[in-house]
């Protein structure tokens, strides 16, 4: 069974990611800070998968983000009018590689057991789709074993419904739906002292992070 993994990711650049974190964070931190949940996702991937594809945006800063990450995984550009349009586009372009069950994680919750990835795949060979529901009502992980478009429609998406929303469409295109254990992301101050704490006991599960925060 070909296992696939995704990563949606924003090239990390200052005043574009992790905005929220800010003034708690500078915007060049907050872009560092970024970039090491970026690198700690994909070590994370392919210490499971030699199959990674990088679904990035935006396009135009595609040589920072082949400067931040070595090229060895597939890097596609996000395509589609809003997030469940380019997750979408990701999938079709996974599942065109001949994958038989294809597992999409952000790089917002960098803390989230690489275990759960692994139990996705184990999960799919059994159930349609998979989902691991975050703190804020979004979700940290999404597999699939079948792909319908109607999953990533009519959501609100960054919005405390989304998580319901997305399990919603699953089940009324009687898809069968398993859930892994809820985490959480790190978007606000708050997440991030959460984030420090986790680390301090922990600093294996997000070594680029924890260096970072170390250095602050």
């Amino acid at each position: 069974m070909k296992k696939v993994i995704i990563i949606m990711a924003k090239v990390p650049i200052a005043g574009t990611v992790k905005t929220r974190l800010q003034p708690f964070l500078s915007a060049e931190q907050s872009a560092t800070l970024a970039e090491c949940f970026l690198r700690d996702a994909v070590s994370k991937a392919k210490s499971l998968s030699n199959e990674l594809i990088i679904a990035y945006t935006p396009v135009e800063k595609r040589d920072v983000l082949l400067t931040t990450l070595p090229n060895e995984q597939i890097f596609i550009e996000q395509k589609g009018a809003n997030l469940g349009g380019k997750m979408f586009h990701a999938f079709k372009f996974a599942f065109s590689q001949n994958s038989d069950t294809v597992v999409m994680i952000g790089t917002d919750s960098p803390t989230f057991p690489a275990q759960f990835i692994t139990q996705a795949f184990e999960m799919l060979s059994e159930t349609d789709a998979v989902l691991g529901k975050t703190a804020d009502g979004g979700f940290y992980l999404i597999g699939l074993r079948k792909l319908k478009k109607e999953i990533f429609e009519t959501i609100e998406w960054s919005s405390p419904k989304t998580f319901e929303q997305t399990a919603r469409n699953i089940e009324n295109l009687n898809l069968k739906l398993s859930f892994l254990p809820n985490w959480y992301d790190v978007d606000t101050p708050d997440d991030l002292k959460r984030l420090i704490k986790d680390l301090s006991k922990n600093p294996s599960i997000a070594p680029k992070t924890f260096e970072f925060l170390e250095s602050l």
